[in-house]
């Protein structure tokens, strides 16, 4: 492989011939991820809230979608170039961080779990990486010059930290510039930002990030404006009140249970489960969930009034990315189980 200098993140181009030489025999490579044989739809649960900005905002779910095909098209990016990268799916697609808008928000979830996550739950957002997914291979690399090699064809980059390519990447719709090619390796051209850059601009279709930022500022906005909503604070008073009569002092759902001594342990205890069903039913009392939600309806819709520009541009993006991170999904076994 021949590389030009550019800058901080390439190796000189001699140095940089010379460890590409050192990963230039292996031996076979190990299955990658298998394909259907038949390709199986793919259709993600409805959210637990109908938010009006979420035609345009991407859920933390359909961000692990996005990014659980991103990493099928590395390996298979990776491949191509000789190595034998494959994705192990370790969790389903479906442990994913649940809503927590107002803390514990389903009487099964109080039940089972207190105020805890399930235990498959990647509380990560997005869920689409260690928890979830490995990126694996059977021939690690055995020394410095072969991990180098390895970088510099995944990433771009002979180190394996945010890359130039990405750090450039800004949010919502940008263009799709041409890469440059930074060199060669078994005759093939290496771009830069490497096999993760080039999985990025399979899935998401253009040159920014997977994150569509008018419809996330909106529905960040959207709660903030909500908690001082009037109707809101006197559902929070009222559920604090229905609280307090059964022993248990919060003044906001949010700080419900973060107090209890199994808060930071692995697992609740029965107590735990307790104050969960408890608040689930005063809850349900004061109707907080319903009134919450829509009072961040209302500051949704407001927002999105002077943002139907920007917003029908970043639904359009949202629904072909998903349909492209989808279909990928759906042609590679187990990978949205």
């Amino acid at each position: 492989m021949t590389l030009r200098p550019r800058g901080r993140a390439i190796v000189p181009a001699a140095a940089a011939a010379l460890l590409l030489a050192a990963c230039g025999t292996s031996a076979d490579p190990a299955p990658p991820e298998r394909p259907r044989t038949t390709a199986q739809p793919v259709r993600l649960p409805e959210p637990l809230l109908d938010r009006p900005v979420d035609t345009a905002r991407l859920s933390p779910l359909e961000l692990a979608a996005v990014g659980r095909a991103e990493l099928i098209e590395r390996a298979a990016c990776m491949r191509r170039y000789g190595f034998d990268d494959r994705v192990r799916f370790t969790r389903s697609l479906y442990a994913t961080l649940p809503d927590r808008s107002y803390g514990v928000m389903t009487d099964e979830d109080a039940r089972r779990h207190g105020y805890h996550m399930a235990p498959d739950v990647d509380p990560r957002v997005p869920a689409n990486q260690k928890k979830q997914t490995d990126l694996v291979t059977s021939r690690p690399p055995r020394t410095a010059a072969d991990r180098r090699v390895r970088a510099l064809v995944l990433y771009g980059t002979a180190s394996d930290t945010l890359t130039e390519a990405d750090a450039r990447r800004a949010d919502g719709p940008q263009p799709l510039r041409e890469a440059e090619v930074i060199g060669t390796y078994k005759d093939r051209p290496v771009r830069e930002g490497g096999c993760a850059e080039e999985a990025r601009d399979r899935i998401v279709g253009d040159g920014g990030s997977e994150r569509n930022p008018v419809a996330m500022r909106i529905y960040l906005n959207g709660f903030a404006q909500a908690e001082k909503d009037p109707k809101v604070r006197r559902a929070v008073k009222a559920w604090s009140s229905c609280m307090a009569r059964k022993g248990y002092a919060y003044d906001s759902p949010l700080d419900a249970g973060t107090d209890l001594p199994t808060a930071r342990e692995p697992a609740p205890d029965a107590r735990e489960k307790t104050v969960a069903r408890t608040d689930m039913a005063c809850k349900h009392t004061s109707r907080l969930i319903e009134v919450w939600s829509a009072a961040e309806a209302r500051h949704e819709r407001r927002a999105m009034a002077g943002e139907k520009t920007a917003l029908a541009a970043e639904t359009a993006r949202k629904k072909r990315m998903l349909e492209r991170a989808l279909k990928v999904l759906a042609t590679t076994e187990d990978a949205a189980s």
